[in-house]
């Protein structure tokens, strides 16, 4: 009796995959001037790893284009699943889902079963996407998952892609992008490197400041500072909070005479700070640890068909050094828990609206009431947390 072959990982669906690609290829080549440079990954054949910066919400697009004709497996938040309209495009397409920022093993059984079969993985390290033009930190895991791999290993970043579509503007701009490639390790090399040297080089190799790589490059749209306020909200003047407004490429402060310009090339005039980077930098060092952060919140979470539901429940929730704390309903059902603080080293964030957690491998996404600009500073409660317990290692 023979036995039978294992079944192979999945590759995304072809008749899915290449049109969709070939037409977003030509659609963001016109339309947003994007160029690639290949010579990277002009050797790429699996098993093999790709580490993309994570800069904006096209970057799953921005990795298609540089790796045709291949069709990589990518790794996405498992919050995609939850949309109903998302649903039958994603799964043809065989992606790997990840509860960001909770412990998922089977996300890496599923990303080692992927490359033992010869396919090709994106993964985005940083596990979030950033709302700044700035990269943030790799996840503490990823060295480990390259030692576990034991396969090629390559970068991958869309410069310009955070200044196109910043994650806190209203709408795009048209600048330009650059998909930039690199082969950082081979197999061979991964298996001579230790964990730390992995994560160093790592680190080191996908930091990326998108105002600094731009310089120059203007980026045309209506309003270069609408949404600004959602993740600016401390004025560098007298220091007071919640008093900023933003529109017409300007920031102005209720408090003081404050009247900023951010230009097209994302210079800033008026402030004591040239970038919204620097700006966000030094506010991010202002927070006081030391003051708990609490408020009330509306929550989203899935139903039991696995759709998103927007207004599921209400909590209060507390957040200090030592614990997070949830107290509140879901679905007509009480549900209160605290996760030591430690535990949610961070929270990927949808700005001015809602940051997400899991519990329970639920997500749960909330929403600040009566202002939902201030979830950055709850997410930068959590980094900075974070940056004490294990330093600024991988930033």
């Amino acid at each position: 009796m023979k036995k039978s072959k294992k079944k192979k990982f999945p590759s995304p669906a072809p008749w899915l995959y290449y049109p969709a690609a070939a037409i977003v290829s030509l659609f963001m080549r016109i339309r947003y001037r994007v160029t690639v440079d290949k010579s990277g990954v002009r050797d790429i054949k699996g098993p093999a790893l790709v580490l993309a910066n994570h800069l904006s919400d096209q970057d799953h697009f921005f990795a298609a284009m540089a790796l045709l004709p291949h069709r990589p497996t990518f790794v996405m938040s498992a919050h995609f699943m939850t949309k109903r309209f998302l649903r039958p495009i994603l799964r043809p397409l065989h992606v790997i889902t990840k509860r960001m920022f909770d412990s998922d093993a089977g996300t890496v059984l599923n990303i080692m079963r992927a490359v033992r079969d010869g396919r090709i993985v994106v993964l985005f390290p940083e596990g979030r996407l950033t709302w700044t033009a700035h990269s943030m930190r790799i996840t503490e895991g990823t060295a480990d998952l390259v030692k576990k791999l034991k396969a090629d290993v390559y970068r991958l970043t869309p410069t310009g892609a955070a200044l196109t579509f910043p994650k806190w503007g209203r709408g795009s701009r048209r600048g330009r992008i650059r998909i930039e490639t690199e082969k950082l390790l081979t197999a061979d090399e991964v298996k001579a490197m230790s964990k730390d040297d992995i994560y160093t080089l790592i680190s080191d190799k996908l930091r990326h400041d998108d105002e600094a790589a731009c310089r120059g490059i203007r980026f045309s749209c209506r309003d270069t500072t609408a949404g600004l306020d959602g993740i600016l909200y401390k004025c560098p003047v007298c220091g007071s909070e919640g008093t900023l407004t933003v529109g017409g490429d300007r920031i102005f402060c209720s408090a003081c005479s404050l009247d900023a310009v951010l230009s097209r090339d994302y210079t800033m005039s008026g402030t004591p700070f040239s970038t919204v980077n620097e700006w966000y930098a030094w506010q991010y060092s202002q927070l006081d640890t030391d003051v708990p952060l609490e408020s009330d919140f509306s929550v989203a979470s899935p139903d039991g068909r696995g759709n998103i539901v927007r207004g599921a429940g209400r909590a209060h929730c507390t957040l200090d050094r030592e614990r997070f704390t949830f107290d509140g309903e879901i679905f007509g059902q009480p549900l209160a828990f605290e996760v030591p603080a430690a535990d949610i080293p961070a929270v990927p964030i949808t700005v001015s609206k809602r940051f997400d957690i899991y519990h329970d491998k639920t997500l749960l996404q909330l929403t600040p009431l009566p202002d939902p600009r201030v979830t950055v500073r709850w997410a930068i409660y959590f980094d900075r947390l974070t940056d004490e317990r294990i330093g600024t290692r991988g930033k």
